[in-house]
């Protein structure tokens, strides 16, 4: 990928030193210091090799425009968005560029209540990024500070949560870290809950690559499958590079994948905090089913973390997330959160001694499930119009195209990360379910 980034009012991402520079990284963030006015910015950062040249940048922007930048080092997502929420702070930017490789970098814009930026603030940067910035003077630029403690803060806010139990049957589990932000978090929340652990992939290479495909799902996750049948752990625990999404790996190293994290965490904190799901329109019906088990409805919002968040405040939900490993919880905090998401199955094991997470795994109807995406840079109105000439009028349009079938659903949608369109659909029979993707790789190959 080469010329411009990607630019929306959530951030800024593209391919470090070819369409994503310094110049854009300083750029954006003094946007978004005129936005959030002068104040504390958190700023915090993954492990990629260009993540203290974009820090510094993100810095000097915020600095010339009067914010002080309130730098936290190496931490993940979900930190930066609690620090955000601490009085004197006006909003966070985590330099990240999540589950993209190594070579990849982006800015996420948090707002002072630790959520990703809403609409009407989104809409604002937008206009503030065509306009000239209007950069202080040497009495009044900002002053850079660092802040300690952050990740020993989160973790003592989720030990705080009412359903987590921190004592108990003696567990072991694999955490790969896939070289990421969240290493220190997860080992340092496994310690405070007496559980044993060994980490995977710790580092990052030399040359700033990931040691395994940097999304945690069922195909990059072989290796921690493989150690935690060789330690004989309870679970092993996978990892994107800012931390904020978990995939899950059961006993005896049976990868059951990212879609069972939302479910699990569903499963154990209904019962105690019973109250209306939020999902969004990519997640598995397993999410679906964790909640009629409770009986809790169910609903779904257009992707993205923002979304889910502002329909769970409207419904007054206790938790959510996401089917790619993103559990929300607002009792902690309005944010995917690896942490919440761990927490919930140690808690889970403890609480049932007598269980193994296989086979509470198995305790749910079989699903089949295709993630697929294709390389697509054209405008996806065309493409609409070519996809329902194939499927039809869609069930849902609020986020791309959603379909319904007698057997389970599909989704089709431009991604809002990278220059592809996605296909994610479920079945309860996947003949139907192939049949349909298969027909979605013709219908963009035709419309390209």
């Amino acid at each position: 990928m080469a010329g411009k980034p990607i630019v929306s009012g959530s951030g800024i991402r593209g391919v470090f030193g070819e369409s994503f520079t310094v110049f854009d990284a300083a750029a954006f963030a003094a946007a978004f210091g005129e936005l959030v006015g002068p104040g504390g910015v958190v700023v915090g950062r993954d492990t990629r090799r260009s993540g203290p040249a974009v820090e510094a940048a993100v810095c000097a922007g915020l600095m010339a425009v009067g914010c002080s930048p309130v730098i936290l080092g190496v931490v993940p997502t979900p930190t930066v968005q609690l620090e955000a929420m601490e009085p004197g702070i006006a909003g966070g930017i985590a330099v990240t560029s999540s589950h993209n490789p190594g070579c990849w970098n982006a800015l996420k814009l948090v707002g002072p209540d630790g959520v990703f930026l809403r609409a009407a603030a989104r809409e604002r940067l937008m206009e503030l990024l065509e306009r000239p910035r209007v950069f202080r003077g040497s009495s009044d630029c900002g002053l850079p500070s660092r802040l300690d403690g952050s990740i020993e803060r989160h973790v003592d806010r989720v030990l705080a949560l009412p359903w987590v139990v921190s004592r108990g049957r003696g567990l072991k589990v694999v955490l790969d870290v896939t070289g990421g932000a969240a290493a220190r978090l997860a080992s340092t929340l496994m310690d405070a809950m007496g559980v044993e652990w060994v980490m995977i992939h710790p580092d990052i290479s030399p040359a700033g690559e990931f040691p395994r495909v940097a999304e945690p799902t069922v195909e990059s996750l072989s290796d921690l499958a493989e150690s935690v049948r060789l330690h004989g752990a309870d679970a092993g625990f996978g990892f994107d590079p800012d931390g904020d999404r978990l995939a899950l790996v059961a006993d005896g190293g049976l990868l059951i994948g990212e879609e069972y994290t939302l479910a699990l965490a569903l499963d154990h904190i209904l019962p105690r905090m019973p109250g209306p799901v939020v999902i969004n329109l990519s997640t598995s019906m397993l999410s679906e089913e964790a909640a009629a088990r409770h009986g809790c409805p169910v609903h779904r919002s257009p992707v993205g973390e923002v979304n889910v968040v502002e329909e769970m405040e409207r419904l007054g939900s206790p938790i959510g997330g996401e089917g790619n490993g993103g559990v929300i919880h607002p009792a902690c905090h309005s944010g995917r959160d690896s942490a919440v998401a761990m927490a919930a199955v140690i808690s889970m094991l403890r609480d049932n001694p007598g269980t193994t997470l296989s086979a509470w795994a198995g305790s749910f109807s079989g699903f089949s499930m295709i993630k697929d995406k294709v390389p697509f840079p054209g405008s996806f109105e065309g493409l609409e119009k070519a996809v329902e000439s194939g499927f039809g009028i869609p069930d849902d349009r609020r986020d791309g195209l959603w379909y319904r079938r007698d057997w389970g659903w599909f989704h089709i949608r431009k991604s809002g990360t990278e220059p592809v369109v996605r296909f994610i659909g479920e079945s309860r029979d996947g003949a139907s379910l192939e049949a349909c993707s298969e027909t979605f790789r013709k219908v963009v190959s035709c419309a390209e």
